[in-house]
């Protein structure tokens, strides 16, 4: 090994008990760190371990993940022992001070980074740990600050799935009284999220803003009815008989996507859950980024690190959510039968799903207008209506136009635009009851 021992860096011959204080320094540290098994502490050089011995290490650890520490270091904890030098990486945790389990929180058993070696915490710096943790815990376990909670939309689910509203089954409830994830699902639930809808692919025109409050189950299934409204149908003309309708976004990747902005969002971030709506693309971004040090690839594996576990249980006693860590795959797969694909935009305090609409079409998507008279490109946004008026007996208007072909308002209005400056569209009548037809004598 070339890297001298430091602040992430750590090697040690064997695995011995006292290994337990380097992997809780990591977890107290800023940034995490890497332990190397099997080297030799002064010369770096790497030592002859056998499989067995590779395994019995493996299992030691992956035991103490469990058992060992406080709180429980949920995925901080990666074993590799198939690497040519078996290592250990650990990940900072959010939950500090993280103890060993059998000394307790103070300086006996929580240990800190101080240059390449673990060092025990003072008392003092133990407390300043737990004020900062006090600030940025779970949000949703803690004593909810507002008591006169009732809970109307809940007990109306409950009901509707023939179960009992049991508030201490729920986890709802401690001895100081009701804590936030009763909060979250009352109906005096203080937040609150924000949707809007723009012509075009910027923030530079909005058709619609709203605010939805009152309990999360009553703001997801608001926000869930907002979005079926604009979840368009698109006719796709094929040589069968039956024409084959497409919807813009599948329902399973948008009720994925919102149901986890909720979720899985930090509560003590002074920030709402936002749904923008535009032509291209929907987007969904959630105050928080991802918890206890994951990366996005390993959440897309399966893995997961729950921010609010107390309001995901009493979620999914309400069928709100499939308690498995599945969100991300279930929207991929919803994706499948296409070119496009969802994507993900993680910071540091910030989680950003963006769904692309499958029916939408660029206005530079050039085919050839099937015309026997033109042989001249046009746009297929253009061609979508070309089509619609060339079967249609009487002239359409331009919101049957949007109903029928699934276009945008604004595309509608651009390719008319076109299609009347080149001629090959007439607008008939005036204001609201214009309407428009093909210029037969051109096409």
């Amino acid at each position: 090994m070339e890297n001298n021992e430091d602040l992430n860096t750590e090697y040690k011959r064997e695995l011995t008990n006292k290994l337990k204080r380097e992997i809780v320094s990591f977890f107290n540290s800023r940034d995490g760190g890497v332990i190397y098994l099997g080297v030799d502490d002064s010369t770096h050089k790497e030592l002859d371990v056998s499989p067995q011995r590779r395994h019995d290490w493996e299992e030691i650890i992956t035991n103490w993940s469990t058992t060992a520490f406080y709180p429980v270091p949920y995925s901080l904890i990666e074993v590799r022992p198939n690497d040519t030098v078996f290592n250990i990486r650990v990940r900072a945790g959010r939950h500090k001070p993280y103890a060993i389990a059998s000394n307790g929180f103070d300086s006996s058993g929580v240990y800190v980074r101080q240059g390449s070696s673990a060092v025990k915490a003072t008392n003092e710096r133990v407390k300043r740990m737990q004020q900062q943790y006090d600030v940025s815990g779970e949000f949703d376990s803690e004593t909810s600050e507002v008591q006169q909670l009732t809970f109307r939309k809940a007990k109306a689910v409950f009901e509707g799935l023939d179960l009992s509203f049991d508030q201490k089954s729920l986890r709802m409830v401690d001895t100081e009284g009701y804590n936030n994830s009763a909060l979250l699902i009352s109906d005096q639930n203080p937040f609150e999220v924000r949707v809007a809808s723009y012509d075009g692919i910027n923030v530079m025109r909005f058709k619609d803003k709203r605010r939805f409050f009152g309990a999360i189950t009553q703001q997801i299934n608001d926000v869930l009815a907002y979005l079926d409204l604009s979840n368009h149908r698109q006719a796709v003309i094929s040589g069968k008989a039956q024409r084959i309708e497409r919807r813009d976004y599948p329902t399973i990747a948008i009720r994925e996507a919102v149901v986890n902005a909720f979720v899985h969002r930090d509560y003590l971030l002074h920030s709402s859950v936002k749904v923008e709506v535009f032509d291209n693309r929907l987007e969904i971004v959630s105050p928080g980024g991802i918890p206890d040090g994951l990366t996005l690839e390993e959440i897309e594996d399966g893995l997961t690190a729950a921010r609010n576990p107390t309001l995901i249980h009493i979620l999914d006693k309400m069928n709100f959510i499939e308690n498995y860590g599945t969100g991300i795959r279930r929207m991929y797969e919803a994706y499948q039968d296409g070119v496009l694909r969802p994507k993900f935009e993680v910071r540091e305090n910030s989680f950003k799903v963006v769904l692309p609409n499958r029916n939408y079409q660029k206005i530079d998507d050039v085919i050839v207008a099937p015309s026997a008279k033109k042989s001249n490109p046009v746009y297929s946004n253009q061609m979508a209506i070309l089509n619609l008026l060339r079967s249609s007996v009487t002239p359409l208007k331009r919101t049957e136009i949007e109903s029928e072909s699934g276009l945008t308002r604004s595309q509608v209005l651009y390719s008319l635009k076109q299609l009347i400056n080149e001629n090959k569209v007439i607008a008939v009548g005036a204001s609201v009851r214009r309407s428009y037809k093909l210029n037969k004598e051109l096409i």
